[in-house]
């Protein structure tokens, strides 16, 4: 053992209580700006467009893969990544608080609501990009792959309860029938963002032992899409990824969907979101142990499997007289989707070597967001047709996913960890 590895692993139990820290701050902000439900509920407010929906799936992904392929090659070469980081995650607090006093302050047209709120929408992710890259690259260089499941089960458990009292102590006071305040919730976002920044500021992390000359950028780029052509397994998982993105573009049509047939409103915001993050925070236990005992592709193959389900258990609850009552279940399922992430990153950095993390999770971004291009399409698909057709083909698609997952190769027990 090397004196960076004696360093990284006299420091691992901090590192996991800031890690840790800093994902329930995390949780506890995002609750408020939940993508399925508050943001699609927040635009139709000022917009009935399907096309305006779709855009949100798009910005949010284009906003994480751009930082992601354009820094990766320089992270990668920093000694200490943990500044990234830390600059990263001020960066996401800022928009939210912008957009909570622009909302609270201000009377603006329809028009100039969205146009504000899509450009704070896009500066968020492009900061939660490079955030993202360095949580994953720093959390693959201080945490042992057999403890990065537990960090996701026990920090997930503990943000999603404590998100779950506060929305519900505090989110009926914000949404009144059909109505919300949505410069309330958008600040109680930036807040807790505001936490989770002042959390990193306390990781030890010893600097690592090569060169920094930095690889310039179109080398590094080629040398990073050569991965899926000499990795067999990496590009497998890349259809996987493809396939499994392809029921993202309608995330933020469910409110929509369940507002139009069976008659919601922003009351029932608090239900579905404590459904949400319920089953997040217990997912999260249940299939973070799952990862660390039998590792990361069973619990990618379930996790893919659930959200075949949940287009088709939306249009089958629009059909049912007391389905109103039981739309919650949608959500309850969408509560899978952070674990879902998590996941796919833990497998990524157990297939890559430590030196290429930044790399791999990088061009991860990219194939993440090829299918997400399409989302104003499928906006405008569901104009066009209906929801319920869109809604069935993308299941289609993401249970082709489940089935390609048999043929990944499982790292945990291919090769010592």
């Amino acid at each position: 053992m090397d004196t960076i590895e004696k360093e990284v692993e006299q420091h691992e139990k901090r590192n996991l209580v800031v890690f840790a820290a800093n994902q329930i701050f995390m949780r506890l902000g995002w609750i408020f700006k939940t993508e399925s439900v508050v943001m699609p509920g927040f635009l139709d407010v000022y917009t009935l467009s399907g096309f305006i929906r779709g855009l949100l799936p798009l910005i949010s992904r284009i906003g994480q893969s751009i930082p992601q392929i354009l820094i990766a090659h320089r992270v990668a070469k920093m000694p200490r990544k943990r500044m990234v980081f830390i600059l990263s995650a001020f960066g996401i607090t800022f928009p939210w608080l912008i957009l909570a006093l622009t909302l609270e302050v201000g009377s603006w047209s329809n028009n100039t609501i969205v146009a504000i709120f899509l450009t704070l929408y896009g500066l968020h992710w492009l900061t939660y990009g490079s955030n993202v890259l360095a949580h994953g690259t720093l959390q693959g260089k201080l945490i042992r792959p057999r403890r990065r499941g537990r960090l996701l089960a026990y920090a997930s458990l503990i943000g999603c309860t404590l998100a779950i009292i506060i929305v519900w102590l505090v989110m009926p006071r914000w949404v009144r029938g059909d109505t919300a305040n949505y410069a309330w919730i958008f600040g109680m976002t930036g807040m807790f963002f505001g936490f989770a920044a002042c959390s990193s500021l306390f990781f030890r992390e010893p600097p690592d032992d090569h060169s920094t000359q930095t690889v310039p950028f179109l080398k590094y780029l080629s040398s990073g899409l050569m991965l899926l052509r000499y990795d067999r397994n990496f590009r497998i998982f890349a259809i996987v990824l493809m396939l499994f993105y392809t029921g993202w573009p309608i995330f933020p049509h469910y409110t929509v969907f369940g507002k139009r047939t069976l008659g919601l409103v922003s009351r029932n915001f608090v239900t579905l979101l404590i459904a949400q993050n319920t089953v997040s925070g217990l997912g999260a236990l249940v299939m973070g142990n799952i990862a660390d005992r039998h590792g990361n592709r069973i619990v990618m193959r379930v996790l893919i499997f659930v959200a075949a389900c949940v287009p088709l258990l939306a249009v089958g609850l629009s059909r049912l007289p007391m389905g109103a009552h039981w739309y919650w279940l949608v959500y309850a399922c969408l509560g899978f989707t952070p674990v879902s992430g998590r996941i796919l990153t833990n497998y990524t950095l157990e297939i890559s070597p430590q030196e290429k993390h930044p790399q791999y999770l990088g061009l991860l971004s990219v194939l993440q967001t090829v299918p997400l291009l399409g989302s104003p399409v499928v906006g405008l698909l569901i104009d066009r047709f209906s929801f319920e057709s869109v809604f069935i083909s993308c299941s289609v698609l993401v249970f082709c996913s489940v089935l390609l997952t048999f043929r990944l190769v499982e790292p945990r027990f291919s090769r010592s960890v």
